[in-house]
């Protein structure tokens, strides 16, 4: 499994950033936001891969918020 970093507000927010030892505090680009408003959530994996499969998707990524 991997993991990335978020902002937690209800527009979440993708952080990047070269994750290397000369990494310094702020620096930082946050990419396009994501509105948890705007999209379905699923109680479940097995309920967003019915939802997945109903909507003809041929692959897609869980994604736990």
């Amino acid at each position: 499994m991997s993991y990335v970093l978020a902002t937690t507000h209800s527009k979440v927010q993708w952080y990047k950033f070269n994750f290397n030892s000369s990494l310094k505090e702020g620096e930082f680009v946050l990419l396009n936001e994501l509105d948890l408003h705007e999209v379905s959530c699923f109680g479940d994996k097995e309920t967003a891969k019915l939802a997945a499969k109903a909507l003809g998707l041929k692959t897609w990524r869980y994604v736990k918020i």
